[in-house]
């Protein structure tokens, strides 16, 4: 329960805890389909990455793109596609995510890290690097670039 956004917390009051009723009202919920974000999420945490990307595409194919959780569906969507060993799959939805949202940080650390487990670590290198380009404060991307370039 504590690993879900604050909006999926609140969204049901049948699915979680007693006071949800209360958290309900102070959570702003972000757009379209969002019940289907937090299944999604909530498969992730349960690890039932099919479920899981079944509920992003469903958010993908009935939100308009101007709903804020499009690009973090992309990502999840990635991630569980990852853990499925769709390999092509995730690294389109990473790269998606980027797409829709440039600076993204956790897209670029998240598709690096991917990138490292596939032993690709140039690629992940690279992908610090753009995402550097776009947010050169992001603290996350340097640390992860000082990482990355140390190893050997």
């Amino acid at each position: 329960m504590l690993q879900l956004p604050p909006f999926c917390r609140g969204l049901s009051e049948v699915n979680f805890t007693y006071d949800a009723r209360k958290l309900r009202k102070r959570v702003k919920v972000p757009g379209q389909h969002t019940q289907h974000f937090c299944h999604g999420m909530k498969s992730i945490i349960r690890k039932k990455y099919s479920t899981a990307v079944s509920e992003f595409e469903y958010v993908q194919h009935h939100s308009t793109k101007r709903h804020s959780l499009i690009p973090a569906t992309s990502l999840y969507k990635a991630e569980a596609l990852g853990k499925l060993g769709k390999v092509n799959p995730a690294l389109d939805e990473y790269n998606k995510a980027i797409q829709l949202k440039k600076k993204y940080p956790q897209a670029y650390s998240r598709l690096a890290s991917y990138y490292v487990k596939l032993n690709r670590k140039s690629n992940a290198i690279e992908t610090v690097k753009l995402g550097l380009k776009y947010l050169p404060n992001s603290k996350m991307l340097k640390k992860k670039l000082k990482r990355l370039q140390s190893k050997k």
